[in-house]
């Protein structure tokens, strides 16, 4: 008895405002009525802001206001992850692909990742306790750092992109909601370290055959590394003869018995300067 006059004291009092737009900053008024700090956050978010009602994600609240239960609303925490970011999709699609992808696999829904009702930006990175070296990630970036703080630990190196200064984003390279994401960062037409790096992504007349088969990550750790140019390995020779085994002979000499001329601690890019690509010449000697 006590929530319902509740509710009928809330349903008066907003009943003008009720009548000319259905909601109270973005909340049904019956629901308000007993959800006041849900109703009161939802307004300042996106959602609130679009008038978005609350029946468009947690279904019709008729049942529920007869009987104010957990069992009688859709209140998404007991759901399969798949049908949880069903009721985002529904309005999403377009924007955000339903195919699976690296974090769907793991279990991750659209609200692990996107606040609905509580006040913080969509992406509520701010509210993350990172370390002190790391303080100027974008909010998007401090995201990411909950759940890949591994990945996090190759931005301590000297040879590395500029994440942790605001300089970049998380985003700017990886798109969270792509189901190809492995793709994006590497192979024939799928790069986007070209986004940035357009002099060494070609298109040339001779192309290295590895960025265009294995992508950048073939010679580069994208995130950082302790090598010069952010490389794979650190010896320039060893990272070449990595792929590179067969050799002319005049590299490995003609004396049987003297050292080769050319080893793993040869910097090949001395001669084979523009690596990447070249217009002019197929062995990359200018």
């Amino acid at each position: 008895m006590r929530i319902e006059i509740k509710t009928l004291m809330w349903v008066l009092s907003f009943g003008l405002s009720w009548s000319l737009t259905g909601s109270v900053q973005g909340a049904d008024v019956p629901c308000a009525a007993c959800h006041a700090e849900a109703a009161q956050t939802l307004g300042s978010m996106p959602h609130g802001k679009a008038g978005v009602a609350c029946a468009s994600c947690h279904g019709d609240g008729a049942a529920h206001l007869a009987a104010p239960t957990a069992a009688t609303i859709r209140t998404f925490s007991n759901e399969p992850a798949a049908e949880q970011d069903g009721a985002c999709t529904g309005c999403h699609a377009k924007a955000h692909t339903t195919e699976r992808n690296a974090h769907t696999a793991a279990g991750v829904t659209c609200a692990s990742c996107h606040t609905i009702h509580a006040q913080k930006k969509s992406l509520p990175g701010d509210a993350v306790a990172l370390p002190a070296d790391i303080g100027h990630l974008t909010p998007g970036s401090s995201l990411c750092f909950e759940c890949h703080q591994e990945t996090f630990t190759q931005f301590a190196f000297n040879e590395r992109h500029r994440l942790t200064e605001g300089a970049i984003a998380c985003t700017s390279c990886h798109d969270p909601h792509n189901p190809r994401l492995g793709m994006e960062l590497g192979g024939f037409k799928q790069s986007v370290c070209s986004d940035c790096h357009a002099n060494v992504e070609g298109p040339f007349v001779f192309e290295h055959a590895a960025s265009r088969v294995d992508g950048c990550g073939t010679c580069h750790e994208p995130h950082g590394s302790p090598n010069r140019h952010m490389l794979n390995i650190q010896q320039v020779g060893a990272l070449c003869y990595s792929c590179h085994a067969e050799v002319p002979q005049f590299h490995a000499g003609f004396s049987p018995s003297a050292p080769p001329r050319f080893d793993e601690s040869t910097v090949c890019t001395n001669c084979h300067v523009t690596i990447h690509g070249s217009n002019l010449d197929r062995f990359f000697l200018r």
